[in-house]
């Protein structure tokens, strides 16, 4: 996974969270100490002490998303842990046969390049998910997956991600299949729970019934994310002032040839013989 950081992105660094070296010597060892004084023998407490033999590049991820501040990093480390503890499911090892597949399918899959901000663009394309045969829980399983994966990269601490999702041919079959419960995981995911810049989630082409679901979800919402849920349906002029059509796939709404998911899965997870490129 890529260490290079672009000037563009150490420049964004420095403004938009802070960062300098000096400033990220600090803050680690601010961070360190914070972890190591934890006062709780529980085993949540023994578990986050265990961070302090974590690595920089580990620790670094908190304290970016947190623009340095050291104990709102440890905060967010605690919130990581719980989320952890509390949805065993979706953090479980998973094969990378299997997240292969769900990328060629775009369920999830991400853009095979960055966007014109730097950021990781996930895709998910609703039409052929099966809920039956991969249910919501392991979609979730899917996308921390290469959340993880795709956070050893600088360059997307830096930047973060965004989601575009397809939404056309949204049955009732998968809207009842996953019930609130299922939605918290994903939105646990997103607000606060991981290390993460998370910049934006897009539908497209939702049908009426779906705004049914989004106001059960909104409940479960924090105000900071609601702003960041954008609903286009058909009307893409909104999508289109957020990210340049010709850098979109065709298939989800902008004007670049179809997402391509084998090369996606090759670039990012390594080829059948698990060489790995540098790209993210």
């Amino acid at each position: 996974m890529a260490k290079f950081l672009t000037n563009k992105s150490i420049e964004k660094a420095k403004i938009e969270l802070g960062e300098s070296k000096g400033i990220k010597e600090d803050a680690l060892q601010k961070l360190r100490e914070r972890i190591s004084a934890t006062n709780d023998d529980t085993k949540r407490g023994l578990l986050l002490r265990k961070h302090s033999e974590a690595d920089d590049s580990f620790l670094l991820r908190f304290l970016r998303t947190r623009k340095f501040d050291p104990e709102k990093a440890y905060e967010l480390l605690q919130a990581y842990d719980h989320y952890h503890k509390k949805y065993p499911d979706v953090v479980s090892p998973i094969r990378k046969d299997e997240v292969r597949q769900r990328m060629e399918m775009a369920q999830p899959g991400v853009l095979p390049y960055r966007d014109h901000e730097g950021r990781v663009v996930f895709l998910f394309k609703i039409k052929d998910w099966k809920p039956e045969t991969y249910p919501f829980w392991k979609v979730v399983q899917t996308y921390i997956y290469l959340i993880e994966h795709l956070l050893k990269s600088e360059e997307t601490q830096i930047n973060g991600i965004v989601i575009i999702e397809n939404f056309e041919d949204y049955s009732f079959r998968q809207m009842a299949a996953v019930g609130i419960s299922d939605y918290k995981k994903m939105i646990g995911m997103l607000q606060g729970a991981f290390p993460l810049r998370f910049k934006g989630v897009h539908f497209l082409g939702q049908p009426e019934f779906f705004v049914k679901v989004y106001a059960l979800i909104k409940k479960c919402i924090n105000s900071k994310l609601l702003q960041r849920v954008h609903l286009h349906g058909r009307t893409l002029d909104a999508f289109h002032k957020e990210f340049p059509a010709d850098i979109i796939p065709s298939d989800f709404g902008g004007t670049a040839p179809p997402y391509d998911g084998h090369a996606a899965a090759n670039l990012i997870l390594g080829d059948a013989n698990d060489r790995e490129t540098t790209a993210f």
